[in-house]
């Protein structure tokens, strides 16, 4: 972490410079999982010509390496650095709620950058947020994103424990995020959608957790304004009293789709997002 913050001191122009590197690196000539990432873009939007599929790969590289030189640079952000470069478009969806003392679910996916919203929520809107995460088997690396994910006042719940620890405090006011697009393990309870011109399975805990404590439940839609610059919108996607099915993911799911085919490229198209099939998991 020394690393980190003596490198955060300098200019964002020199971060950006030497990530854009990495980035060329990484498509050019390691070829980091280009594969997967082209046959993810082609089978979710097949009407794309090859020429489109390459383009949109080329672009997702390095827009993905500038998630990893903002995390560096916002090491040293303060909240007007946070007002500057994030901008939440309609606060009071959230804080007129958790200022009656009502906690919120917010539900995100692996677009733009994933890592700033949280920080800049906190930063903004002065409530305690807790998010969900999946702990890294890299120890070390572990430990240097779990740094950087608290720098800013966010508090992380292992999601293995994350229903336990949200009834500890069911009534406190605050805002738990749970960026919910990752694939479950085969084994994992799951539901399943169409997503992106596939059937893709999805984790049912966001909707689970809905339903037992009764909190509302928004989506976070984030688009990039321009290098390091974004912009922050609350939707609703349901709020109690739910009944039997209240479909928290398939709208989940549709608010998520509708905004990565607004900018395709900013989404995380190297995360092996369709591994399995329905026919597999349930062989399994």
């Amino acid at each position: 972490m020394t690393l980190i913050r003596i490198v955060s001191l300098f200019p964002a122009r020199w971060i950006y410079f030497w990530f854009r590197l990495a980035a060329h690196f990484a498509y050019y000539i390691s070829r980091y999982r280009g594969e997967v990432i082209r046959t993810n873009i082609s089978n979710s939007f097949p009407e794309y010509s090859r020429e489109q599929v390459e383009a949109t790969a080329k672009a997702f590289y390095y827009q993905f390496m500038e998630v990893f030189a903002e995390s560096i640079i916002a090491y040293r952000f303060s909240k007007a650095d946070w007002e500057k470069h994030f901008h939440i478009t309609n606060p009071h969806e959230l804080k007129s709620l958790l200022d009656a003392g009502q906690p919120i679910i917010l539900l995100s996916g692996h677009t733009c950058n994933w890592e700033w919203p949280a920080h800049a929520i906190v930063s903004q809107l002065n409530v305690p947020m807790e998010f969900l995460y999946k702990p890294i088997q890299n120890e070390r690396y572990e430990r240097i994103m779990f740094q950087l994910r608290t720098r800013h006042g966010g508090q992380p719940i292992p999601k293995d424990s994350a229903i336990r620890e949200i009834l500890k405090r069911k009534n406190e006011a605050r805002v738990i995020g749970i960026i919910g697009d990752q694939i479950p393990s085969k084994s994992t309870e799951k539901k399943w959608v169409n997503f992106l011109n596939q059937e893709s399975a999805f984790y049912v805990g966001a909707e689970k957790i809905a339903r037992a404590v009764g909190y509302p439940v928004f989506f976070a839609e984030t688009h990039r304004v321009k290098r390091g610059y974004y912009s922050l919108t609350f939707r609703m996607i349901a709020k109690p009293p739910y009944g039997d099915d209240p479909k928290i993911i398939e709208t989940y799911t549709r608010m998520l789709e509708a905004s990565i085919r607004h900018h395709p490229a900013d989404y995380l198209w190297s995360h092996r997002r369709w591994k399995y099939s329905r026919e597999q998991a349930e062989a399994s």
